[in-house]
């Protein structure tokens, strides 16, 4: 990746989330593969400095052009363990506020701001309970901080071509490189100094445009080996195994995630999300690409926690959210609620009810035929992300972790298939959970899939 954005002649990026997930030290040595910074103003030391720089300033034509970076503070949640005693990741807001003021003082004529945040919509964690700043606060930043001339921003995986707030000009590319967000800046003299009279943004898709082949020369090599791996066999399968209707109905494939997990940390129970409804193989060779499709987060580790049937049954509640509240006809999904939230878990019976109103939806609960109390207490297996209560799952907090071997869930996934070298449905398929009413479940299954980002894939090119 550096080296394409060498290539690129990038001037700068500003870090995300994401950056963090394989640790600092491997960050620091990718960075350092780099021609240009990475920025993150709100990024600090344990010593109070600055972990990473606040900016960059750039001349374009006799026009001092300063960039400044931050990240989304939500990252001291999901990489907690990456993080504690390296890095703090502060509100963007007065860390922004600073390094603009002193980008201003030093003469910049034009101020970008690069933001790995989004425009405004609720956080996944609990601002109040964690004690941490929003994640997504760009339209804040345009209000509250004076100064800046354009913000470029992007975390919530949304497309705004052009907006103007508070005179602060802002725009967001979609995720995984779907678009590219162009902005333009008219500067004019005004005595010895520069202007900016007029700015606008547009967005360019990214599909239909011809590859660069400096771009493909550059990572031909190691696109090469990526392929390799990726379509290697590990193993087979006689069945068809698909993550289409999981999220509506107890699935083979997603049971396999969690009886893998459950195994591996001896827990009760195991939670985990259909992550990709377009997940699926066989019948014939299992590869690392179906591993990768099926498990797309290839830094979560296992780990497990104690829990009572009370946070178990607050965790279902929370997970029932997925569905809108008074949902009716084909239109059911929260598109508030990534469908990544919707977790479920293994190793206990339950329904539920999705018309019934939020908070109230597990009808039935038990285990080995007996209802859940909330006094029972169980251990659950789940990624490290989820229990640290990314997503919103603040009932986690405080739960006492009693398996955490650093196993990455993925790699334990493509153990399992090489260990067992033919897959077979009935290893790991307990069906134990539905939704109702029955007559919900096609409506239900065709609002899941009208949404954009769990439609099947498009092939391309």
């Amino acid at each position: 990746m550096a080296l394409a954005m060498n290539h690129m002649r990038y001037d700068a990026a500003a870090l995300g989330n994401h950056e963090f997930n394989y640790g600092v030290p491997y960050l620091d040595r990718a960075i350092a593969e780099a021609h240009f910074p990475f920025l993150a103003a709100n990024a600090y030391a344990p010593d109070g400095s600055h972990a990473y720089a606040s900016a960059t300033t750039l001349t374009r034509s006799g026009v001092r052009v300063a960039v400044i970076g931050a990240t989304t503070p939500g990252s001291m949640i999901w990489d907690r363990d990456k993080l504690r005693g390296r890095i703090e990741i502060r509100d963007i807001i007065p860390s922004v506020r600073a390094a603009v003021g002193d980008a201003r003082a030093h003469g910049a004529q034009v101020v970008v701001v690069v933001l790995h945040s989004g425009l405004n919509e609720p956080s996944s964690y609990d601002t109040v309970a964690t004690g941490l700043p929003s994640e997504n606060v760009s339209a804040r930043v345009a209000r509250e901080v004076p100064g800046i001339d354009v913000i470029v921003f992007g975390h919530s995986h949304k497309e705004l071509a052009d907006t103007t707030i508070a005179g602060t000009l802002l725009t967001q590319p979609r995720n995984w490189a779907g678009s590219l967000s162009v902005a333009r800046v008219r500067v004019v003299r005004q005595g010895r100094d520069w202007h900016v009279s007029e700015k606008s943004a547009r967005v360019i898709r990214g599909r239909g445009h011809a590859e660069q082949v400096a771009i493909l020369a550059a990572t031909d090599d190691a696109h090469a080996r990526t392929l390799h791996y990726v379509t290697s066999p590990i193993g087979t399968t006689s069945m068809r195994w698909s993550a289409d209707s999981a999220r509506v109905k107890d699935t083979p494939i997603i049971d396999f995630v969690l009886e893998v997990e459950r195994r591996a940390a001896g827990a009760d129970l195991a939670s985990a999300a259909a992550f990709n409804l377009n997940a699926d193989f066989g019948p014939g060779a299992i590869t690392m690409a179906h591993m990768a499709a099926l498990y797309p987060y290839d830094n979560n580790v296992l780990r497990a926690v104690k829990i009572s049937g009370r946070q178990l049954r607050d965790y279902l509640e929370f997970s029932a959210k997925y569905y809108r509240a008074n949902a009716s006809g084909d239109s059911l999904i929260d598109p508030a609620v990534p469908g990544f939230n919707f977790d479920i878990v293994q190793g206990v019976d339950y329904t539920m009810d999705i018309t019934r109103p939020l908070g109230s939806r597990i009808t039935t609960l038990s285990r080995n035929g007996r209802p859940v109390a909330d006094t029972d207490t169980f251990t659950m297996a789940l990624n490290d992300y989820r229990q640290v209560g990314g997503g919103g799952y603040s009932m986690l907090r405080g739960a006492p972790v009693v398996y955490d071997q650093q196993q990455v869930i993925r790699q334990l996934l493509v153990d399992e298939v090489l260990k067992k070298g033919v897959l077979r449905p009935e290893d790991y398929f307990t069906p134990n959970w539905r939704l109702a009413p029955d007559s919900i479940v096609g409506a239900a299954f065709r609002s899941m899939r009208r949404l954009p980002y769990d439609r099947p894939a498009t092939p391309r090119q």
